[in-house]
């Protein structure tokens, strides 16, 4: 008799027990079966092979399980691993890595792009169903402080056993347990359990076809909760290392497009005694060199009329940046603990840009306009520090009291000096031509404190779950702009910009029609009262909140641009409400309002000449804009069907939101913008997701709909518009898994729709349509076969941008010595050499289709060596080798690549499939 047991999160390990008991478990057919139960096991099928019986019985909930298998003979057990691909949990989406397999070295970002509901954009950001993703941990703990990227694009995927997107609540929240406002999504990635004791990593070379390569290394120390990982490469093919933080601390710099070259090294640790005391951290450097080439049609948007601007610019966009931050929190005792946290950031930053635009009328003719010429070179450092202390205590006294207190303080200096030069030719005036040549020299620093306060009090016994809660929060900031401008003779200009000194060149002084000396503080307080109710099913805090904000600015040239202190109230409640239906089901609904203090840009009120054809000057009359946000999220999981479900539903109203408000002269072509506030934008969203396997758990079904939209007030050339956007995204897939291949299929589409009230707007929308396909084979002798073709067709866009679009990569790899740790690659990216980087932004005021360069066809060969400690340190059950032998597999495999027969589960080491464990 022979017959198979399917048991998810099996761990082999572990080990599997079968023994005789008088004790049969209920409504198995066939004789007496039963198996032991383990921690890690949720399901358990049981395929008999008696006739007239069905091919699989699956048992949901084996909790209460404590006995054996009993049977009277037994010839051979097969036992196979068989994971959930996703399971919702509350206010977690976990998914199995096993169920989604990546090619031979693989990083996460590869990962988590196969993930339903996630995410991942050209710059490396994170997003799940919609949110961003703030932090990705590695077992919990933080790994590199706020840059995703540094997971993403250098943990490899060979380690992750579960990718857990969590919504969580901030770290003042979760230590003091009253609600502050501040919500984060972030992915936790679970580390394979047999690698979780030791030493293990790799390294990676590789070099290709038109001069492209990367290289890289990772080594980390993972024991008894303590981890440290010292990781480093460098690339010339869009991979940066870490995020490009130094690029958001300047103007006026080149976007995240384009082709890049960069380089990067840091550290991150954290240990300590178990969790009572713990110090962690990162330090880290980059280097990024990108060189971006783009082409863009504008069409600017009328009450009567179209324009049409074609422009050309090439930009070199070099940064060095060096960042640290370290953490330290401190259990002291059971009724105390403390929270500390500073960082420390430099950027330096050199760009230098040409660009050619052409202005027509909206006429047949298509009448020329205007013509620009404009060359820059920018040089640019910035310094940070801040640092950020919470202490929490707990009236032992009397349960359920409890105090905290935060204290934050934050600086920023950024100094910024440019050339810029630009020829102006206006077609409908006569000897009206302009040639500008100027020094710029801007000045940013900034202070902060913010302080809050919180009370917990029990009403009556904290047994009971019923509390008050107080807070009160203050926030105080400076913020100073110095942008001096200097007009130089035209005539200096030789046709080339030298880099730009740290002083204003002799004999010139600052236009004070174009320069000002900008000092502004705000002052923002809020007081918050509420209730706060614990109970088994669900968790209820509610209140209200006043807030309270002032602001005032002084122009140390001009003080007829000062602005007198004002004030804004707000008053709004809150409440968040957490509801468990059972342990695999829930719902969450959330409410909270917000003041949010304009940019420094958008109050300055002088005029940004950077570009001369499209001119910025700032609002100092701004007010604060108030943000009222309603979100409801459902989770669920049926353990019976392995079904998930996750849906959400959010809403948003701004009042005083600030909308840009654009001018042109008619005869010049000139574009001027400012800023005003204006009431009544909103926006709604609905996202529902459900991932559903067919019975014999090979095939897998995920769908997903997401759908927006939003109505914005703002300006056509100084008239009143209000833009209404919707966003339709379905999207649905199926994935088959077998021992030794994977295949999956999604067809994708997308449909966006813009509207203006403004009659003589028409209606404008844009189709895009296509599918997603990948397929993977892992042969028994290391061999690796794996390949993913994209289509897209996109309808709606201006003329010579519509466009099919092919994008076809694969990648062949051949695991080999001993151990099949040195692996050897060969991929082919864009064989086809199809690809388009092609993108559409719509508002009120325009429509602008943009094309950028971008990395085409290429091929690349890499070696890999992946290396570990873990045979040598401790026992692990393996097959094709001695359990426990430095030569066996781990989990049927190395844990970075090659393997010995097919993989268990494929590239994750999870799953059903490979060789069977026999008994």
């Amino acid at each position: 008799m022979k017959f198979t047991i399917f048991i998810p999160y099996v761990m082999i390990a572990g080990g599997i027990t079968l023994a005789q008991t008088a004790t049969p478990p209920e409504k198995l057919p066939g004789e007496n079966r039963h198996i032991q139960r383990t921690d890690s096991i949720d399901a358990i099928a049981i395929c008999p092979p008696e006739p007239n019986t069905p091919d699989t019985v699956l048992i949901a909930d084996t909790t209460d399980w404590d006995t054996y298998f009993k049977t009277t003979m037994l010839d051979e057990i097969v036992v196979k691993g068989v994971q959930t691909a996703v399971v919702v949990k509350q206010d977690t989406i976990e998914y199995n890595a096993g169920s989604y397999k990546t090619a031979a070295n693989a990083k996460v970002e590869d990962l988590l792009k196969k993930l339903p509901g996630v995410e991942v954009g050209s710059d490396g950001s994170v997003t799940s169903n919609g949110r961003s993703v703030t932090k990705i941990l590695v077992n919990g703990k933080e790994f590199f402080d706020e840059d995703p990227t540094a997971a993403t694009k250098n943990i490899p995927s060979e380690m992750v056993d579960k990718v857990q997107v969590v919504q969580r609540k901030s770290d003042l929240a979760r230590l003091t347990g009253v609600d502050d406002g501040e919500e984060e999504t972030v992915i936790n990635l679970t580390v394979k359990r047999n690698m979780q004791d030791g030493w293990f990593g790799n390294v990676q070379a590789g070099y290709g076809t038109d001069g492209r390569y990367r290289y890289s290394f990772m080594v980390n120390r993972f024991s008894d909760g303590n981890q440290i990982t010292l990781l480093g490469g460098g690339n010339n093919i869009n991979e940066m290392g870490f995020s490009d933080r130094g690029r958001g601390r300047f103007g006026g710099f080149g976007g995240n497009n384009g082709i890049n070259s960069s380089q990067h090294l840091g550290l991150n640790f954290n240990v300590g005694k178990s969790e009572a005391f713990r110090i962690g951290g990162d330090v880290m450097y980059s280097h990024s060199d990108r060189k971006t080439e783009e082409t863009r049609n504008t069409q600017y948007l009328f009450p009567d009329s179209v324009s049409y601007l074609d422009s050309w610019q090439h930009t070199r966009d070099r940064g060095h940046n060096v960042g640290a931050m370290f953490r330290m929190q401190w259990k002291i005792d059971d009724a105390n603990t403390l929270d500390f946290r500073p960082r420390f950031n430099f950027s330096s930053r050199d760009m230098e840009r040409a660009e050619t635009s052409d202005l027509f009328a909206g006429d047949p003719a298509r009448t020329a306009v205007n013509k620009s010429d404009n060359r820059r070179k920018v040089r640019g450092n910035s310094y940070e520090a801040s640092g950020n202390l919470i202490f929490n205590h707990n009236v032992l006294s009397h349960p359920g009291r409890s105090i905290s207190v935060q204290g934050q303080y934050s600086f920023s200096d950024s100094r910024q000096n440019e050339y810029s030069w630009s020829r102006l030719l206006y077609y409908l005036l006569n000897d009206e031509d302009e040639d500008l040549f100027r020094y710029i020299d801007t000045h940013t620093w900034s202070s902060a404190v913010d302080a809050r306060i919180t009370w917990t009090e029990p009403i009556g016994d904290a047994s009971r779950g019923n509390y008050l809660t107080f807070a009160y929060k203050m926030d105080y900031r400076w913020n100073n702009a110095d942008k001096l401008t200097y007009s130089l003779d035209p005539s200096d200009y030789e046709g080339y910009l030298p880099a730009p000194p740290s002083d204003a060149p002799e004999g010139y002084e600052a236009d004070p029609e174009l320069s000002n000396r900008f000092r502004n503080q705000f002052f923002t307080q809020e007081l918050q009262i509420g209730y706060k109710r614990v109970d088994s099913r669900y968790n209820l805090q509610a209140g209200i909140g006043i807030s309270p904000a002032s602001s005032s600015s002084e122009d140390l040239i001009n003080d007829a641009r000062n602005i007198p202190t004002r004030w804004v109230w707000n008053v709004a409640p809150f409440f968040n409400l957490r509801w468990k239906f059972d342990k695999s089901s829930s719902l969450r609904v959330n409410y909270r309002a917000r003041t949010s203090q304009p940019s420094m840009s958008q109050l300055q009120p002088v005029a940004d000449l950077s570009d001369p054809m499209n001119i910025t000057v700032g609002n100092p009359t701004l007010k604060p804009s108030f943000s009222q946000s309603l979100m409801a999220h459902f989770n669920g999981f049926n353990r019976e069907s392995q079904r998930s479900l996750s849906a959400m539903l959010s809403a948003g109203l701004t009042s005083n939101n600030v909308v840009s408000r654009t001018s042109t002269d008619s005869e010049t072509g000139v574009r001027t913008t400012t800023y005003e506030n204006m009431n009544g934008n909103w926006n709604l969203m609905a996202m529902g997701m459900l991932t559903q396997p067919f019975r014999n758990r090979a095939w897998r079904m995920n769908a997903r709909l997401q759908a927006r939209y939003s109505s914005v007030g703002g300006y056509i050339d100084n008239e009143k518009n209000r833009s209404g956007n919707l966003s339709l995204a379905p999207s649905a897939g199926v994935t088959f898994t077998h021992d030794v291949c994977q295949f999956s299929l999604s067809p994708t589409y997308s449909y966006q729709l813009s509207t203006a009230t403004l009659s003589r707007q028409p209606d404008r929308s844009v189709h895009s349509y296509g599918f997603d396909a990948s397929g993977a084979l892992y042969l028994p002798f290391g061999l690796e076969v794996t390949t993913d073709l994209y289509m897209t067709k996109d309808a709606g866009y201006a003329q010579g941008y519509n466009t099919t679009q092919w994008l076809w990569n694969a990648q062949m790899s051949y695991s080999f010595l001993r151990d099949r740790s040195l692996s050897l690659s060969v991929s082919v990216y864009d064989i086809l050499q199809m690809k388009k980087n092609i993108t559409r932004s719509v508002s009120a005021a325009s429509i602008v289709d943009a094309r950028i360069n971008d990395l085409t066809r290429y091929a690349m060969m890499t070696l890999t060596w992946n290396f570990n400690s873990f045979g040598k340190s401790k026992k692990m059950s393996g097959h094709d080798g001695e359990p426990g032998s430095p030569d066996a597999p781990r989990d049927g495999r190395p844990p970075f690549g090659g393997h010995d027969g097919p993989p268990d589960g494929g590239r994750h080491g999870q799953g059903h499939g490979g060789p069977p464990m026999r008994f």
